[in-house]
């Protein structure tokens, strides 16, 4: 038995506050399938009504995965997210569509008919995931009234196809208003995602009493903004390294030209430009001495 703290999200008023519970659940082992070692193969979905403990360990599940840290493709861990919605999402399941910022934006449907929306949005130039995108809250919108929706042509085109209803959950940043620690203030940054639940039914019923889809939004998000903070620190040891090698080279040439460091680093720069080389393998060239580059005497070097 292992203790599990997760969060889930309920609403206060206008605003939302971020409750923990505590729980001892026996972490399930998760199969993997030899083909696609990203890819685990998901229980059937749980029994509806009451909450069940098969229920609470597979929410239980969903949040350590989709907020874990481990690396994994976008294209998988949006597909695992729509995977868990349709599991968990309420009843009767809904279809859903999750589509992760980027360039270009990741997509995983959950269906034809979500992947139908979906490509209904931009087609149309509005809708549900857009409007998300673009910043817009989370909220229920119903469908039932085409002409008077926010997106009428869209919800013209989705009642066609059974859709009475549209649920939108951004994927918050966390590091900004997101985030329950933020400082008071705090502007909500450009969200990293959004998820979009169609619904058959105008008043859809939260499966086995609870409303897990905010939480399993927010531990999505949880993983997008661990990705970025770690793609963004890979950026700076990268650019601190380039930086160190630079630094070398123009000591180098400093050296043997008898020049200043600013004019040997504007040596430097001048001959990767001319010739089109990356500045920082040219450094790199010079500090190892492979093939050191004809270098012209920077200005005020001695004779």
């Amino acid at each position: 038995m292992v203790s599990i703290c997760y969060a889930k999200w309920i609403s206060a008023g206008p605003a939302q506050a971020l409750t923990v519970r505590m729980e001892a659940f026996p972490l399930p082992r998760v199969a993997m399938d030899a083909a696609d070692p990203t890819a685990a193969h998901l229980p059937h979905r749980p029994p509806t009504g009451r909450p069940t403990p098969e229920r609470e360990r597979l929410l239980t599940r969903a949040l350590l995965d989709l907020a874990s840290p481990e690396d994994r493709e976008p294209a998988a861990h949006a597909a695992s997210l729509v995977e868990y919605i349709r599991l968990l999402g309420g009843e009767p399941a809904p279809d859903a569509v999750a589509v992760l910022a980027g360039r270009p934006p990741v997509t995983a449907g959950s269906g034809p008919r979500a992947e139908l929306l979906r490509e209904l949005e931009e087609q149309l130039g509005e809708g549900p995931v857009r409007d998300t995108l673009a910043g817009a809250p989370a909220e229920e919108v119903p469908l039932e009234d085409a002409a008077a929706a926010r997106w009428p042509r869209f919800a013209a085109r989705a009642r066609e196809l059974g859709v009475l209803l549209v649920t939108t959950v951004p994927l918050a940043d966390v590091a900004y208003g997101g985030s329950p620690d933020a400082a008071e203030g705090a502007q909500p940054g450009p969200p990293l995602g959004a998820l979009v639940l169609y619904h058959d039914v105008a008043t859809p019923q939260p499966a086995g009493g609870s409303a897990p889809v905010p939480a399993l939004a927010g531990a999505a998000a949880l993983h997008l903004r661990h990705r970025r903070t770690r793609d963004h620190a890979r950026q700076l040891e990268q650019a601190l390294r380039s930086r160190i090698v630079i630094e070398q080279a123009k000591g180098v040439l400093a050296e043997r030209f008898g020049c200043p460091t600013d004019g040997a680093f504007a040596e430097l720069r001048r001959y990767a430009r001319a010739h089109q080389r990356n500045l920082h393998d040219l450094a790199r060239s010079v500090v190892d001495g492979t093939a050191p580059p004809p270098f012209r005497k920077p200005a005020g070097g001695s004779s």
